[in-house]
């Protein structure tokens, strides 16, 4: 692949990226701004998730019809306009609207890249590749939580779509023309087939329901305890930073001690930092959060990797519905932790998702490894 092309794969990365762990930590503010009710105002998350879930199955069946390049234009204009319908928001529906859009058109950014990454570089460079796109994603995300604590909120969501604008321009002219068409095969029902590897599956989509279904609300908790936004967007910093080192160690322990325990003992540091939360004074969530940083960042590269570990009949698949599921049953978790919050309270969600996780981490073995064998332990 030649250097312009995979520059404008990286600038994708980032530019998808910069808003999503924002987004969270800014709730509080936008609903302060357009005097709404912070649960209303927590649906930018979920109604950005969903969209988002479902059509990142799309565009992996599209690219055998359609040219890459042209896809990957025609969304990073969509994608801009929408992130720009954000910024110049007059009222929380048009917020809602834009979020929808930049769901939609942002979900075929990873997906397609990864697709050309596939048919471009040679096998034993490609982790290299992938590693260093999504560790881009990653510093992306903790670039836009801490500019999320000390300038406008409308900033956050302008800089990706002036980002996407100047991208759209530079695809034109730069962008290799990447043409696959009838060249694989998708069918994701054949997947779901294999019994282990629909438990997988179940894992990483209650896995993720669990996670967002706290951290989406995490920041409106820090405001009911009276934190302004910079310290709420310090909070989601040190989780963020946390969760980069997190990955490295959580890649060391899954090689040496096995992909299920190191995804059990991030489950259980997520769980000891819910059940903290019923407990602590507010001001050592700074220290507490480490353990949900941490935790989630084992939990993410434990069952990444046993995906990796799949049969390759099923990994082309199973990769795109990894990030399907993750992000649907995360916009789910974050709905429907909404709705928990304002019947039952913080603590009463916090005690009952801890449970839940607490329990999945203690019997994960037992569930993914089953009498038909295993892939990856």
């Amino acid at each position: 692949m030649d250097k312009k092309s995979f520059f404008i794969l990286c600038a994708l990365f980032a530019t998808l990226s910069f808003s999503v762990s924002a987004t969270s930590a800014l709730v509080p503010s936008i609903a302060s701004y357009f005097g709404a009710s912070k649960i209303l105002a927590g649906k930018l998350v979920w109604i950005y998730m969903l969209p988002y879930g479902v059509c990142a199955l799309l565009w992996a069946p599209l690219s055998k019809r359609f040219s890459l390049k042209k896809m990957i234009i025609f969304n990073l204009l969509l994608f801009s306009l929408s992130s720009l319908l954000v910024s110049g928001a007059s009222s929380l529906e048009i917020a809602f609207l834009g979020r929808v859009g930049m769901g939609i058109f942002g979900s075929s950014f990873i997906p397609l890249s990864l697709i050309i990454i596939g048919k471009e570089i040679e096998e034993n460079l490609r982790p290299r590749y992938i590693g260093f796109l999504f560790s881009l994603s990653f510093f992306s995300s903790l670039c836009g939580v801490f500019l999320s604590g000390i300038v406008f909120w409308r900033i956050i969501y302008l800089l990706p779509s002036l980002s996407a604008f100047v991208l759209f321009f530079l695809s034109i002219f730069f962008l290799k023309d990447f043409c696959y068409q009838r060249r694989f095969k998708i069918s994701y029902l054949d997947v779901f087939k294999e019994r282990k590897v629909l438990r997988l599956f179940m894992i990483i989509s209650l896995c993720s329901f669990f996670y967002h279904s706290i951290h989406q609300w995490l920041g409106v908790y820090l405001a009911n305890l009276n934190f302004d936004q910079f310290l709420i967007s310090s909070v989601f910093t040190i989780s963020a930073l946390v969760a980069i080192v997190g990955e490295n160690i959580g890649g060391f322990f899954a090689s040496r001690f096995g992909k299920i325990k190191t995804t059990s003992l991030g489950l259980l540091s997520m769980s000891i930092f819910l059940f903290s939360l019923l407990f602590i004074k507010k001001w050592l969530i700074f220290i507490l959060v480490i353990f949900w940083g941490l935790g989630w960042s084992f939990n993410h590269v434990g069952l990444s990797s046993i995906l990796t570990s799949l049969p390759d009949e099923f990994l082309g698949e199973s990769c795109s519905l990894n990030s399907s599921l993750r992000f649907f049953f995360g916009g789910l978790g974050s709905y429907l932790g909404g709705k928990s919050i304002s019947i039952s309270g913080f603590k009463i969600h916090f005690l009952l998702i801890g449970l839940f996780i607490f329990l999945l981490s203690i019997n994960l073995k037992k569930f993914l490894i089953t009498e038909g064998g295993r892939y990856g332990t």
